[in-house]
């Protein structure tokens, strides 16, 4: 199985489906849109940045960027469906392409069909579905200290498209303690937006 997903360049490429972690992934682009909101608020504060309670906005050597916790990153399209019954978790954006990690309550399977007939409600088209499970090693700690523990690793990706852009969704969750980013009785739902004008076919 694989799944589609459109680099920052706008080109395609896939990637087994049974090497997606959709706890770890999640939690690391979590961490590196926390990180690089620190990084920036910092190193960049005298450039032509606002900074707000959730999040920065600026534009940095002719690059408009922004990112944000809590809350959709500034610029994210009005016309891109978000999960109903979710929280956004983290964001970014820059140059017209947005990435924003969503915890969404419910089950997996009936929360990521509806999220799916959301689209199709919108006037996007739905294509490259896919869902999956696999076992992975998860491990905790380091050294001789360091633990591991099989856990199932349950994911579904799809692509939506209309005129404007092109969304790559993946949702997933984990039989294992997603260490606190997510709550009790959530998922974890991706998205990756970008022009339709930017994306390639892929086969």
């Amino acid at each position: 199985m694989r799944r589609i997903t459109v680099d920052e360049t706008g080109a395609s490429t896939n990637m087994p489906l049974e090497r997606w972690n959709p706890g770890t992934d999640h939690r690391r682009k979590t961490w590196q849109w926390a990180l690089a909101l620190s990084s920036l608020g910092l190193a960049l504060s005298a450039c032509s940045l606002h900074i707000t309670k959730h999040g920065i906005t600026g534009n940095v050597f002719g690059h408009k960027f922004s990112g944000a916790t809590g809350v959709l990153p500034a610029g994210f399209p009005s016309s891109v469906p978000v999960p109903d019954n979710s929280r956004v978790l983290v964001g970014g954006g820059t140059n017209n392409q947005w990435d924003v990690a969503f915890a969404v309550t419910g089950s997996l399977s009936s929360g990521t069909a509806a999220y799916e007939a959301k689209f199709r409600s919108a006037g996007y088209t739905v294509t490259n579905i896919e869902t999956g499970s696999t076992p992975a090693t998860a491990a905790t700690g380091s050294g001789s200290n360091s633990t591991s523990t099989t856990v199932t690793l349950t994911g579904s990706v799809f692509t939506a498209t209309d005129a404007q852009w092109t969304v790559q969704v993946e949702s997933g969750s984990t039989t294992s303690s997603t260490g606190g980013t997510l709550k009790a009785g959530e998922f974890a739902i991706n998205i990756t937006v970008v022009p339709t004008s930017s994306t390639t076919s892929s086969t």
